[in-house]
C-alpha cells in the first residue's frame, strides 16, 4: 500500500499536514480488512507467475520435446515429454484463470467494502458539521462528493491492480531471465528497457494526477449548476431566464470537456507500449545473434519474447489503470478534506451528560458574542441575559439585529464566545443529541422531507403512536386539513413541502415540535404565514404547551408579544431593552420604532420634550 500511495500522489519530498493525515486515514481504510488484502495480493502474484511461466514452459517444450538438440530422446519419449509439457501448460493456464477470478471477486469485495465504510463515515461527518459549514458549502458540491467522487473510490483497487500487474510482471520476468534462461546478455540488455519503461509510467502518472483532480473539480461545478437550476426553477421561469441559464450551464460543460480532452491527449501520448515493442524487436535481434554465435537455443529466445509478450495487455491497460487510480485518489482527497477540514459541531468534544427530562429551563447567557465567518462585525455582542424557568420570552428587533442567531446558539448550531447555561450547566457539557431533543425549534424557513405527513410530524419521536401524532396535529391546528386528504396522514409533503401552503407547512413544523414535548420551546416567526383565525388557534395552542416550559418567541405580532412575560429588544446585536410590553412601550424608543411612528404616546421617562408618534398596532 505504501507503493500504492507513492504512485498515486505527487513525488514532492515534503507533504503538508493535510496530505499526511490523508495518507494515514486512507491506508487505515484499506487495511481495515487485512484478510481480503492478503487474498487479493496472493491471487494476483500467483496468477501473474502462472501467466509468465507459460512461455518458459513453451520454450523448454520446443527445445526438449520437439527439436531435441542433442538427439538423446526417442520419438516416443519426445511425445511423452510433449504431453507432459502440454499438461503443465494447461494446468498453469487453469491456475491463471482461476486465481484471476478469485482475486477479482475479493478485489471487488474489498473495494466496495472500503467505499461503504467511507460513505457511512462521510454521511456521519456531514451530519456533525456545524451550520457555518453548510452555510459556506454549496449543496451541489456535497452532492457531487456523495455521488461522483464517492463512486470513484471503487476504481482505486481496480486501477491499483492494473498497475501492480505490470510491475510484478516486470519483476518476475527479470527473475526468470536470470534463473530459468540463464542469459546474462539478455538480462543486461533488458535492464535499460525496463528502466525506461518504468520511468515513462511514473512520468505519465505524475501528469495524470493534476488532470484528474481538475477533472473532479470541474464535475462538481456542473453538479452545482444543475442543483442551482433545479432549486431555482420557479425563479428562472418567472423571469424568463431559461436561455441565459442554458448558456451559463454550457460554459461549465465546455470547461469540463476541455479537461477531458487533455486527459485523452495524455493517454494517446502514453509511450510504455512503444518501449515494450522496441525491447521485443531488439531482444529478438540479439537473441538470434546469441543462437548463431553463443550457446543459446531457439526455445530460450521464444521463452524470452513470450514473457515480454505477456506484458502487452497489462501495458495497454495500465494507462487506464493509472487514470482510474488517480481519479479515485483525487475523489478520496476531496472527501477527506470536507470530512476533516473543519471541526465537528462547534469544535466541542462530544460529552455524555444527558439533558435532564425534568429541566426547568433556567437560562443564563454570560458575555455571549457571536459572528458568522463571512461577516466582519459580530452579530451578537456581549449579551448578558437571565431567563427564569417557565417564562415566555418575546425577542423583537429590526431585521439583522441577531434574533434568530441568539436562539440558535441555545441549540449549539454555531460557535460562540462566552457562556450559555441551562439549569446552571454549560450547554457544551450536554450531549448534542439530548440537548436538541430537549429544545423544540420551529424555524422561520420550514423544510419538510418528501415523505408522508405522518413521518414529518414524527421526526423527533420515531416511536410515536398514531394517537400521539394526531394529538400533536390537533394542537397545531392541522389535523382537520390532513384528514380531508385522500391519503390522510400518508399524504406526501413533496420536496421541501412543495405540496403544502406556507401556513400548512408551518403548522406541520409546529406539530413535529409539539410531539417531542420539549422543556424549552423556540418559535422563530412561526405564525408569519397563517391567517388571523389560524393564528388565534395556534396562539391558544402555544399558550397551552408553554405553561410548563420556557418559551422563546421571535415575532412582530403584537398579539403574541403582549402575552409574553418578558420582551427582549435587540438592536445591532445588543440588548437595548428588556421588560414587559406595557413598560417598554413607554420607556424604550427602540421598541416603539418596531411598530411605527404615527400614534401619540406618553413621553419617554426622563425626556419631557420627546413625543413619538406610533401607528395603531392592532395585530400587525
Amino acid at each position: 500500500m505504501c507503493v500504492c500511495m507513492s504512485i498515486g500522489e505527487s513525488s514532492s519530498s515534503k507533504l503538508s499536514g493535510q496530505q499526511t493525515g490523508f495518507r494515514k486515514w486512507f491506508i487505515g481504510q484499506i487495511l481495515a480488512n487485512p484478510f481480503l488484502i492478503i487474498i487479493v495480493i496472493g491471487c494476483t502474484i500467483f496468477a501473474i507467475m502462472a501467466r509468465t511461466i507459460i512461455p518458459v514452459v513453451v520454450g523448454s517444450a520446443l527445445d526438449l520435446a520437439v527439436i531435441d538438440l542433442n538427439d538423446l530422446l526417442t520419438t516416443d519419449e519426445q511425445l511423452d515429454l510433449l504431453i507432459h509439457f502440454v499438461g503443465l501448460i494447461l494446468i498453469l493456464g487453469f491456475l491463471q484463470v482461476f486465481l484471476g477470478i478469485i482475486g477479482t471477486f475479493f478485489q471487488q469485495k474489498l473495494s466496495w467494502g472500503t467505499q461503504r465504510r467511507i460513505r457511512e463515515e462521510f454521511f456521519a461527518k456531514i451530519q456533525e458539521k456545524p451550520l457555518k459549514f453548510h452555510d459556506a458549502t454549496p449543496t451541489g458540491e456535497l452532492m457531487a462528493l456523495a455521488t461522483n467522487d464517492m463512486g470513484q473510490l471503487s476504481q482505486i483497487m481496480f486501477g491499483f491492480a492494473m498497475i501492480t500487474d505490470v510491475f510484478v510482471s516486470l519483476f518476475i520476468t527479470a527473475a526468470l531471465i536470470f534463473t530459468a534462461l540463464k542469459s546474462m546478455e539478455l538480462m543486461l540488455i533488458s535492464i535499460p528497457f525496463f528502466l525506461v519503461y518504468i520511468w515513462t509510467a511514473l512520468r505519465y502518472n505524475k501528469k495524470m494526477g493534476p488532470i484528474q483532480r481538475t477533472f473532479m473539480r470541474k464535475w462538481s461545478g456542473i453538479a452545482e449548476a444543475i442543483q442551482d437550476n433545479i432549486m431555482g426553477a420557479e425563479v428562472v421561469r418567472a423571469f424568463g431566464e431559461e436561455e441565459y441559464e442554458k448558456k451559463k450551464f454550457m460554459k461549465y460543460v465546455i470547461d469540463f470537456r476541455n479537461t477531458w480532452e487533455k486527459q485523452q491527449i495524455l493517454q494517446a501520448r502514453y509511450y510504455p507500449t512503444l518501449v515494450l515493442y522496441a525491447a521485443m524487436g531488439f531482444s529478438f535481434f540479439v537473441g538470434v545473434l546469441l543462437i548463431l554465435f553463443r550457446d543459446f537455443t531457439i526455445g530460450g529466445l521464444i521463452a524470452y519474447n513470450g514473457m515480454l509478450a505477456t506484458l502487452i495487455a497489462p501495458t495497454y491497460i495500465i494507462s487506464f489503470g493509472i487514470g482510474m487510480f488517480n481519479g479515485g485518489i483525487a475523489g478520496a482527497q476531496r472527501i477527506h478534506k470536507v470530512m476533516f477540514g473543519q471541526a465537528g459541531e462547534n469544535g466541542h468534544q462530544e460529552n455524555t451528560i444527558e439533558f435532564p427530562p425534568s429541566a426547568t429551563g433556567d437560562i443564563k447567557l454570560e458575555n455571549v458574542t457571536f459572528k458568522y465567518p463571512q461577516t466582519k462585525r459580530p452579530v451578537l455582542e456581549n449579551i448578558n441575559l437571565h431567563i427564569a424557568p417557565f417564562q415566555t420570552v418575546a425577542i423583537v428587533g429590526p431585521t439583522g439585529s441577531g434574533k434568530s442567531s441568539l436562539v440558535k446558539l441555545l441549540l449549539r448550531l454555531y460557535n460562540y464566545e462566552g457562556t450559555i447555561k441551562i439549569d446552571n450547566t454549560d450547554i457544551t457539557e450536554y450531549s448534542l443529541d439530548s440537548l436538541r431533543k430537549g429544545i423544540g425549534f420551529i424555524e422561520q424557513d420550514i423544510y419538510l422531507f418528501p415523505r408522508s405527513l405522518k413521518e414529518n410530524i414524527a421526526i423527533g419521536k420515531r416511536d410515536a403512536t398514531q394517537g400521539e401524532i394526531e394529538q400533536a396535529a390537533r394542537l397545531a391546528q392541522i389535523h382537520d386539513f390532513i384528514i380531508e386528504q385522500p391519503k390522510k396522514y400518508e399524504t406526501n409533503a413533496g420536496e421541501g413541502g412543495s405540496q403544502l401552503s406556507g401556513g400548512q407547512k408551518q403548522r406541520i413544523a409546529i406539530a413535529r415540535t409539539f410531539i417531542t414535548n420539549p422543556r424549552i420551546l423556540i418559535l422563530d416567526d412561526s405564525t408569519s404565514s397563517v391567517d388571523s383565525r389560524t393564528e388565534e388557534e395556534i396562539i391558544k395552542a402555544i399558550q397551552e404547551v408553554a405553561l410548563h416550559r420556557t418559551t422563546f418567541i421571535i415575532t412582530h405580532r403584537l398579539s403574541l408579544i403582549r402575552n409574553a412575560d418578558v420582551v427582549v429588544v435587540l438592536k445591532e446585536g445588543k440588548i437595548v431593552g428588556r421588560g414587559h410590553h406595557s413598560k417598554l412601550i413607554r420607556t424604550s424608543q427602540d421598541y416603539r420604532r418596531i411598530f411605527g411612528k404615527h400614534a401619540e404616546l406618553p413621553p419617554l421617562i426622563g425626556d419631557t420634550e420627546a413625543r413619538t408618534k406610533l401607528a395603531p398596532v392592532g395585530g400587525s
